[in-house]
């Protein structure tokens, strides 16, 4: 990074560096020049990176390269200019890298929301997704309710890179800001059989569902709270504490049932642990 003092006069040898070097597993060098470069306002000499598409077979050595991607995307992203979006547009639609997400999401331009929700399917790209959706202020709302509620699927089963989605996008639904004219579209989250998304319908449903439809959200939880993973027990929890008066009468009946077993498996079911020490809290609370 010594090469920045040099100024404009050093930007000619990193490009060299990076266009003529060849890519490798270590892959620090050359993220190096690319971030030196942004430094320096080499706009032109990243667009012209990002645009070389430069087929590696080891994928070690791609993995490397990749980063080094990530990090001129992020970068380019300073200038909020219309060829800067067109060609990070253009490369998300060959393939989904975080750091073009995080880049196309500094827009915030609505052109971006398609892109951003189909990442939402992919492992890697998918935190820079959410944050990038997370940061758009309500304009992302039609297009997650849009990505909740369509299902891809594979004969019988939904794929799984559909599921990822469509939890993703409950999940930013259920934080986000949203009117209560929208619960008919998201009511059938409570039907689902994925705890993840019954569980983020019912936080949409503390805070927009109808009193009527709330004992419904209560039963979908108790429904799905054994077989949940045990990072959602505590949203699972919370959404239970905020519906209680609604359904108190579901969850003593749930405790009473649970409460019937034998004394080894009383001990062993984190469920009823779970709905004991949430009647002692409201109780507490008076």
């Amino acid at each position: 990074m010594e090469l920045v003092g040099f100024g404009a006069a050093a930007i000619e040898p990193l490009k060299e560096f990076l266009f003529s070097g060849r890519p490798s597993g270590i892959f620090q060098p050359r993220q190096w020049a690319v971030e030196a470069l942004g430094t320096l306002g080499a706009k032109d000499v990243l667009l012209e990176y990002l645009r070389r598409d430069e087929r590696i077979p080891d994928p070690v050595v791609q993995h490397g390269e990749e980063a080094v991607r990530n990090t001129a995307a992020r970068l380019i992203a300073r200038w909020k200019t219309d060829d800067v979006f067109d060609l990070l547009v253009e490369l998300a639609h060959k393939r989904i890298l975080p750091g073009i997400v995080t880049a196309l999401g500094a827009f915030r331009r609505k052109e971006a929301l398609p892109i951003l929700e189909r990442a939402l399917e992919d492992d890697v790209a998918r935190p820079a997704a959410e944050e990038a959706l997370a940061g758009f202020g309500g304009e992302e709302i039609e297009i997650l309710v849009s990505a909740v509620r369509r299902k891809r699927m594979n004969e019988d089963q939904e794929v799984p890179s559909s599921r990822r989605r469509r939890r993703s996008a409950a999940e930013l639904l259920s934080n986000s800001r949203i009117e209560p004219g929208l619960w008919p579209q998201l009511r059938f989250l409570l039907e689902e059989d994925d705890s993840e998304l019954v569980i983020h319908g019912a936080k949409i449903a503390t805070l927009l569902a109808p009193d009527t439809e709330k004992t419904n959200a209560v039963a979908s939880i108790l429904r799905v709270l054994p077989d949940s993973p045990w990072y959602l027990k505590e949203e699972a929890t919370k959404c239970l504490e905020a519906l209680y008066s609604w359904g108190e009468l579901l969850i003593e009946n749930q405790i009473a049932w649970r409460s019937e077993e034998p004394p080894l498996k009383r001990i062993a079911d984190d469920t009823l642990l779970t709905l004991l020490r949430l009647r002692r809290h409201m109780h507490d609370r008076g």
